[in-house]
């Protein structure tokens, strides 16, 4: 809630240094080898994005997404996913629906099968669910017969079940955000539905503690990184940023050692190998090859070894062959 406020807060500064702020932002992921970024603040992206694109070339490609509460305002105004957003220069195309169904496990609203270890029964101890079950189902119908990939932000167990039933039930295309913790069998229903694994191997990092201590003996089920690239999902890295840092080395990193700061790895056998976390980060690309789009990350080392990708020094990036950063 905190985070929230905060947001509402910056909905009260003034558009041109707000827009300052991002631009700076984008700037700052354009100088760590970003060329494309999913927008999914709270706030309509037709008019920020627009306006922000007007005062100079974006620095960074970006997919902006929206809420329920502006789902029928964008079928109004024709949106689909992934065409461009009219006055950007082409820099920006339009995102999915973000339908948000669970908490989080720091404060154990994720909604899960199981109780939270040493959660009282007067207190969720099973998390919440935030949409009903037929309310996702209505949304992600809605949006997929009008062209609109959806974006579930799903953590808990029960909370991904439910959210891959919908996309079945519905043939919606799009992703799980999050997918923090699955049962064995909805790990490869991923493949078997099309739905993309949207996943944050830092926030393992951040909360392999926690986890241990409210999902005890249940966190060889926690990241599943490794089973669901076995089982064939589409796997695609990122940072929830600001919740962890937008920088795709450090993302990587953290899915390849499943450990920072010296300590012991946190379940080694969920990690993925260097390739697989670098193809998860580059929209399936990987290496570079003839023919695609000049959007490039040149960097000082080898980015397909483990050993220092978490501070990988990056020499310059270029947005279709124009530098947007060089160090």
């Amino acid at each position: 809630q905190a985070a929230f406020d905060v947001l509402v807060a910056l909905d009260r500064v003034p558009d041109s240094v707000a827009d300052g702020w991002v631009r700076q932002a984008l700037q700052q992921a354009a100088g760590r080898g970003i060329t494309r970024i999913t927008d999914l603040e709270m706030s309509w992206p037709l008019a920020d994005w627009p306006r922000r694109a007007a005062t100079g070339r974006l620095p960074v490609r970006v997919d902006a997404g929206f809420y329920p509460p502006d789902l029928d305002r964008a079928i109004a105004a024709g949106l689909r996913t992934g065409e461009p957003v009219p006055g950007t220069g082409g820099r920006v195309r339009v995102g999915p629906l973000k339908v948000i169904t669970d908490g989080s496990l720091n404060t154990r609203t994720a909604w899960c099968l199981d109780p939270y270890h040493g959660v009282p029964a007067d207190q969720n101890p099973y998390g919440v669910a935030n949409v009903d079950r037929q309310e996702v189902v209505r949304l992600l119908a809605t949006a997929h017969r009008h062209g609109l990939r959806v974006a579930v932000h799903a953590i808990g167990d029960r909370a991904n079940q439910a959210a891959l039933d919908a996309f079945e039930a519905t043939g919606a295309l799009g992703s799980i955000e999050h997918a923090q913790l699955l049962r064995s069998q909805d790990v490869d229903r991923f493949a078997a539905l099309g739905v993309v694994a949207s996943v944050q191997p830092e926030h393992a990092m951040d909360d392999r503690d926690v986890a241990d201590r409210y999902w005890a003996g249940r966190t060889g089920r926690a990241f599943v990184l490794a089973d669901l690239h076995r089982a064939g999902a589409t796997l695609r890295l990122g940072s929830d940023a600001p919740v962890a840092p937008l920088d795709p080395w450090v993302t990587m990193a953290a899915a390849v050692t499943r450990t920072r700061d010296g300590r012991p790895a946190w379940h080694p056998e969920q990690a993925i190998d260097v390739p697989t976390a670098l193809e998860a980060s580059t929209d399936g690309v990987g290496v570079v090859h003839d023919g695609m789009v000049a959007d490039l990350a040149v960097v000082e080392r080898d980015p397909l070894v483990a050993e220092g990708l978490r501070t990988m020094p990056v020499f310059g990036t270029l947005l279709a062959g124009e530098w947007t950063y060089r160090s």
